[in-house]
């Protein structure tokens, strides 16, 4: 404001006069989105490292301690990827106590991409992050909510299948779906294939959400429908069990849906448990016996009699992930324990 302009305008021309710095440029300075992940398995290590691969600014990881996690069968340690691309580790066994619900609102994060994570988010949890959370779930919701998925689409045995990507709520599997990612499943496949297409829908799907951040492009939200909605339950070690009064449709589904990454299909032999990581049909049909019968044998299976017909269970292995040499089964005898026989051991054991 010059003074003739300060005498116009009725204003004392005693006030000090601001006039701007001529050629001077004023920056406005916009802080770009931080982008937390959260995850603990081998899933969320393909997936991190797919963003990290195509230039993705990740700013945290959530993730389990380092060290040996009995409850995550898939258990894989991220802290070293994270170290090598200067990514803040937030360690955490549950997610929604007060120490880590503290140590996320200092860092002021933007969004969350949920990689790989078993515990439901609660509300206090949820709010650590400015924007949203993206939740996924490899099933095309809302069928199929819940526990262990991919065991599930196996034992199912589906043909096709999505990895849906959503804004998590307080609910289970139930917030509003940004989109899905279908995917066919190959017949007789093992779970660790369906693992590594998951992995793979589920880099390309959160590269795409991460590009419309950055774009400032909308984000657009689908409310889930009830109708339709199934829920699959947990699934343990325990379920792993091989009975041999189950059918071999039913049994080459499990072995093939509790195989690697997860603690294997087993049975009890000569008071040993044993794990078998493969299986395949008995395409010969001409060997029968008794159910759980060893009929044949050869260099890495056995051929062993179910309810409707026989099955090869191969690649054995004991307890301790150590193979168990062929020589160790004998052909004629049966696999597991027949429950009255050892009721009665037991019973005289007793007296």
């Amino acid at each position: 404001m010059t003074k003739l302009t300060a005498l116009i305008f009725g204003v004392s021309s005693s006030l000090p006069i601001f006039e701007p710095k001529k050629n001077k440029k004023y920056k406005l300075e916009i802080r770009k989105p931080k982008i937390c992940c959260i995850g603990s398995n081998l899933e969320s290590y393909d997936c991190l490292n797919f963003l990290l691969q195509n230039n993705c600014v990740i700013d945290t990881l959530i993730t389990l301690p380092s060290g040996e996690n009995k409850n995550v069968s898939d258990y894989y340690d991220l802290h070293d990827l994270c170290s090598r691309n200067n990514i803040h580790v937030v360690d955490t066994t549950n997610v929604n106590d007060t120490e880590t619900i503290s140590e996320l609102r200092k860092l002021k994060l933007d969004y969350l991409f949920t990689l790989g994570w078993s515990q439901i988010f609660k509300e206090d949890f949820i709010n650590c992050f400015s924007k949203f959370v993206v939740g996924t779930h490899p099933s095309k919701l809302p069928y199929g909510r819940g526990r262990a998925p991919l065991p599930w689409t196996i034992i199912e045995d589906l043909r096709v299948s999505a990895l849906s990507f959503f804004k998590i709520d307080t609910g289970v599997d139930t917030g509003s779906i940004i989109f899905q990612r279908e995917f066919e499943i190959p017949s007789r496949t093992y779970v660790k294939d369906l693992y590594s297409t998951v992995s793979r829908e589920l880099g390309e799907g959160f590269y795409a959400i991460y590009k419309k951040i950055f774009n400032n492009e909308e984000i657009t939200f689908k409310a889930q429908m009830d109708e339709g909605a199934t829920v699959r339950g947990k699934r343990t070690p325990t379920d792993g069990l091989i009975e041999f009064h189950r059918s071999t449709e039913e049994i080459d589904r499990l072995v093939r849906a509790v195989s690697e990454p997860y603690p294997g299909a087993y049975c009890y032999y000569k008071d040993k448990k044993i794990v078998f990581w493969e299986v395949n049909p008995d395409y010969d049909r001409i060997f029968s016996g008794t159910r759980g019968q060893i009929l044949k044998k050869v260099a890495n299976g056995i051929l062993v009699q179910f309810s409707d017909g026989n099955l090869w269970l191969n690649n054995p292995t004991d307890e301790l992930n150590n193979p168990v040499e062929m020589k160790f089964f004998k052909i004629g005898d049966k696999l597991g324990y027949s429950i009255q026989d050892e009721i009665h051991k037991l019973k005289n054991l007793l007296k």
